[in-house]
């Protein structure tokens, strides 16, 4: 009875058991520095009238969030899925980091907002342009028009503001800025696929025996569990490094010894990974 509780949704308790089981370490880890981040911010005195404090510190926050829903889904079975959140997770670490290395730019991440709301509504009419004169359009054009001159307002204003056209910087800019970059190379492009649904990402679906297509596969997966778990944890330790540099205050010695027992556990399962080949 206790192990169907552990999953009453999916009905995966006996397998969420066995990966409770089986990887102790790592879940304890992940669990340890997900509180331990939660505490951190919990304990820092954050003026809400400055965000230059306010916003990396909210990133922060979503960034141990994400972890926990991230060893959820991965918990769960969902390697794939979990493997797609951890893209966010690097893209909360590369706009904190930069934001701390360059403060001014924390107008262009606000008006990033903007930027994309134009585009939507923009992409919204273009593609009512074929739609037939009959069929309700919710809202209306003249809605979304006045939306996007509203916009668009609001983009001039920051232009004569700020001297300049606002950008539309993505996620490896904002990583190259706060130097994170290259702890994103391989594994971005590895959660990008998972969450876009790109073809690769379908291939642990694809149950083979040589040349021949058996079956597609349905149910839990499990793939390099503890190497996602902990390259997820590592992006939230640089990022607790980074904010706590950035607001002057110390980490709590518990997370030190957890990123020391971090190391050691990531460089055992190294060695072991280099004795199995």
């Amino acid at each position: 009875m206790a192990s169907q509780c552990l999953d009453p949704i999916n009905g995966r308790g006996p397998y969420v058991e066995k990966m409770l089981g089986r990887h102790a370490e790592s879940l304890e880890i992940t669990g340890s520095l997900a509180t331990a981040g939660e505490l951190f911010v919990a304990s820092l005195e954050i003026s809400a009238d400055d965000p230059h404090q306010l916003i990396p510190t909210c990133l922060l926050i979503r960034q141990v969030s994400g972890l926990r829903a991230l060893a959820l889904l991965a918990v769960n079975g969902f390697y794939t899925e979990a493997l797609g959140h951890q893209r966010s997770l690097m893209e909360a670490l590369a706009r904190l980091s930069a934001l701390i290395a360059r403060p001014e730019w924390l107008q262009d991440y606000l008006i990033q907002d903007v930027l994309n709301r134009k585009k939507m509504l923009g992409d919204i009419l273009s593609f009512r342009q074929d739609w037939p004169p009959e069929m309700v359009r919710e809202p209306s054009d003249e809605v979304l028009q006045q939306q996007i001159a509203e916009a668009t307002q609001r983009l001039t204003d920051f232009k004569a503001e700020q001297g300049r056209t606002a950008r539309d910087i993505k996620t490896f800019d904002w990583a190259q800025i706060g130097g994170v970059d290259h702890l994103m190379y391989g594994r971005f492009v590895m959660a990008s696929e998972a969450l876009h649904f790109a073809p690769k990402s379908l291939e642990s679906l694809l149950m083979v025996n040589g040349e021949e297509l058996e079956s597609i596969r349905i149910g839990p997966e499990e793939n390099d569990f503890d190497h996602l778990l902990m390259t997820s944890c590592r992006y939230v330790f640089v990022g607790l490094q980074k904010l706590a540099n950035h607001l002057g205050v110390d980490l709590p010695g518990d997370v030190e010894e957890l990123h020391q027992r971090f190391n050691a556990i990531e460089e055992r399962m190294a060695d072991d990974a280099l004795r199995e080949e």
